[in-house]
């Protein structure tokens, strides 16, 4: 009951906040259609009405959350849910108010670090019910686990975004549109995957091949880019947590320090594969490493030792082969970048 009203009503209101705050930027986004955000019309009247209408829908879900809250007896976890999603949610919107504009290097990786916060709400929930303490290794591992999934997943999404809004010329220089200045946590990315002249703000967008079919990712990028130094966390966070998740009967510090190591190593291993079928190749070959590793904690459940780190790894696979606009097309309800 709880996940069902953190995740159809408390976390969908969230969205819908996203969304009317996003909405000058998101109609002026290059894959504006795809991506299905909240309809405005073409005139103010109706802009205006399908903004009020969306705020009283998030108001709605917030008291049906409530209201289930009430009649179950479990009023108290539904308010703290519901804070924790909007004290995040708030903070994050902060970072990212376009009347502060001065943006520094620290505010863009606070709002890179941000976007993981949501990610421990909905693991600490789930782990929590499942009866894990909370200072466990279990526990603690996964948490960091999902933070650092989260973090891996929404830069993925955003450096496959920050190309959208670029393009190329003749000889392959990259021009950024205008409307990227607006996005110093995306632009920040693409210095990554590419080096764009960016384009002075007010000038038109120069002609030139949309670089949102590109598939930018997939011939590999740095260790340093953000999305791998997330990737490296959630790997050794990763099997971790699969060690302590699989029933050990002998934990201790050496088997956890051996699980970090061979889902780290792992981790490195895939951010330096320069093709789709050796990342594919890493995740698959690494798997049964990582549960002969758990071995060590003489686990009750061994494959479980290896499945935190396949899931990690898959996710960066499938992302590291799509274009933006294939992410848009291919993603469920079409996907939704800037979830927390």
């Amino acid at each position: 009951m709880l996940w069902l009203v953190l995740e159809l009503l408390i976390y969908q209101a969230r969205y819908q906040w996203n969304d009317i705050v996003g909405v000058d930027s998101d109609l002026r986004h290059p894959e504006a259609g795809a991506r299905s955000r909240l309809p405005v019309g073409s005139t103010p009247q109706a802009r205006r009405r399908s903004i009020g209408l969306s705020w009283l829908t998030a108001a709605a879900r917030i008291l049906a959350a409530l209201l289930i809250g009430w009649l179950t007896g479990l009023t108290g976890q539904v308010l703290v849910l519901a804070a924790a999603v909007f004290a995040i949610a708030g903070s994050y919107e902060l970072l990212r108010a376009s009347r502060y504009r001065h943006w520094t290097s620290v505010r863009v990786v606070a709002v890179w670090l941000a976007v993981g916060l949501g990610y421990l709400v909905r693991g600490g929930l789930g782990l929590s019910l499942g009866g894990l303490a909370a200072g466990s290794a279990a526990m603690v591992a996964t948490l960091v686990c999902l933070g650092a999934f989260g973090i891996m997943f929404v830069l993925l999404t955003w450096a496959l975004e920050a190309a959208s809004y670029c393009t190329a010329d003749d000889d392959g220089r990259w021009h950024a549109q205008p409307e990227l200045t607006a996005k110093p946590h995306l632009a920040a990315l693409l210095r990554h995957v590419a080096e764009p002249l960016e384009a002075p703000r007010g000038l038109p967008a120069v002609d030139g091949r949309y670089c949102g079919g590109d598939r930018v990712l997939r011939g590999g990028t740095r260790l340093s880019a953000p999305w791998n130094l997330a990737l490296l966390a959630a790997s050794a966070s990763g099997a971790v947590a699969g060690a302590a998740l699989a029933r050990p009967h002998a934990a201790g510090a050496a088997a956890w320090i051996v699980a970090g190591a061979g889902g780290l190593a792992g981790g490195v291993v895939l951010c330096r594969c320069h093709s789709a079928r050796s990342r594919w190749a890493v995740a698959a070959g690494w798997f049964p490493v990582l549960v002969a590793a758990g071995l060590l904690a003489r686990p009750g459940l061994p494959v479980l030792a290896g499945l935190p780190w396949l899931a990690v790894a898959g996710l960066y696979c499938m992302f590291c082969g799509w274009s933006y606009r294939e992410l848009v097309a291919a993603s469920p309800g079409r996907q939704r970048q800037r979830r927390t």
